[in-house]
């Protein structure tokens, strides 16, 4: 997994470990405990290991994580849970969560000479089936960063504003780290420019976990924010122009213009603004403007 999913997903293990295990059950459980540390003769750690009561039940739930599904996944996964239940000797219950794409399996097994040497069921969970919109309101808040991997019907602004209003009911010493876990997996699914567009850099730049992605984000939303600044400054120009030439433009003209972010677009509405005498006349151009934008 890419360092900076894996920081994250291991911080929200550390801070929402019951949340993990809800996402997994289904339900809430009595107790949870991220375990201090995996069996260290695995050269590659699993991901995460939590000791679960459930209903009066203990075990350990091994779940590994993947940013997109792999097809030699069982056979690692029947390695690290071998290893656990050997270290701890404790029932595991193990788990592939895919970030994308869809592994279907949730069993592996091999024969030798007649003999079935091994039967090893394990369950899966692939974020891109899971009912989004459901979650978004009833799960609880360390799975919203999730969320936006999940199935849906909304746009992918609509869905990250929701995220937002939900992160934002969090305790505010929590905020950073769930904003910047929205931020971080969203990037698998939707462009930086539309994840900054609705989450700013200064609401997860707080975060302890900040500092080793802060270039890539910082320099995205450096660029987006001269990007804005550019936009609305020819923006604010035309209307000036408008204002000038023909009166007070209407609210509708206004939040038409304000819709369109082409640089090139703008210029030549500047450009038709300077020498427009009607409103009419104008809003002929900016209704082609928007028809190409579209």
């Amino acid at each position: 997994m890419a360092r900076e999913f894996d920081l994250v997903i291991k911080a929200l293990a550390e801070r929402y470990p019951a949340h993990l295990v809800q996402l997994v059950r289904g339900m809430p459980v009595e107790k949870v405990e991220r375990m201090e540390k995996e069996v260290v003769a695995v050269e590659r750690e699993s991901d995460i290991l939590l000791k679960v009561m459930e209903n009066g039940y203990e075990y350990l739930m091994l779940l590994e994580v993947q940013t997109k599904a792999e097809r030699e996944m069982p056979r690692r996964l029947l390695e690290y849970t071998a290893m656990q239940h050997r270290e701890f000797k404790k029932p595991v219950y193990p788990v592939v969560l895919n970030l994308t794409g869809r592994l279907q399996e949730e069993r592996y097994s091999f024969d030798c000479l007649g003999l079935n040497v091994v039967t090893f069921n394990f369950r899966t969970i692939n974020l891109a089936d899971l009912p989004g919109e459901h979650l978004l309101h009833h799960a609880p808040v360390g799975i919203i960063p999730l969320v936006p991997l999940m199935r849906h019907e909304f746009s992918a602004e609509e869905i990250l504003a929701r995220c937002v209003e939900r992160i934002a009911e969090a305790p505010v010493e929590w905020q950073a780290d769930l904003y910047l876990g929205l931020a971080i997996f969203s990037s698998l699914r939707f462009t930086r420019e539309v994840i900054l567009k609705v989450i700013e850099v200064s609401k997860m730049e707080t975060s302890p976990l900040f500092d080793g992605i802060r270039e890539k984000w910082i320099d995205q939303g450096i660029q987006q924010g001269i990007q804005q600044g550019i936009q609305q400054g020819i923006q604010d120009t035309i209307l000036d122009a408008l204002e000038e030439n023909i009166g007070r433009c209407p609210e509708s003209l206004v939040n038409s213009l304000r819709a369109i972010r082409d640089i090139d677009t703008l210029k030549l509405l500047h450009r038709r603004a300077v020498k427009a005498k009607t409103i009419d006349e104008f809003m002929q151009a900016l209704n082609e403007a928007v028809r190409k934008n579209n």
